[in-house]
């Protein structure tokens, strides 16, 4: 756990920008995977790529939107589902405020030993 602690407030002042920065990631995540495998590939057979610089922009900001996440000091549980966790203090204990992508608002908590099977309400 990072320095910043969430409150629930502060958690959902967030989710306008979270959102998008997650779809956006998984996208270019997916892409990143098939660029990988493409550089791979080329280098195998010595081969050059003229698609080596779209390539490395599409890199470069799968970097700058995890580089966000990890500014904002959150913990990106699953980025296929979108499972986010903000850290927080409940009764005094570390905890998570438990989001996932599509959900409204963030509405769930979990302790940090019991993670997301032990997701409850707020």
């Amino acid at each position: 756990m990072g320095d910043k602690l969430y409150t629930v407030a502060d958690a959902n002042a967030l989710l306008p920008y979270l959102a998008p920065t997650l779809v956006e990631l998984r996208d270019k995540a997916e892409q990143a995977a098939r660029i990988t495998e493409a550089m791979d590939s080329a280098s195998v057979t010595n081969g050059g790529s003229n698609k080596r610089q779209r390539w490395s922009r599409t890199l470069a900001r799968v970097q700058e939107l995890i580089d966000r996440l990890n500014d904002w000091e959150l913990e990106l549980r699953d980025l296929d589902s979108g499972l986010v966790d903000f850290p927080t203090v409940i009764d005094g204990a570390k905890a998570y405020l438990c989001w996932q992508l599509g959900e409204p608002a963030v509405a769930h908590w979990h302790s940090s030993e019991d993670g997301f099977r032990g997701r409850r309400k707020l």
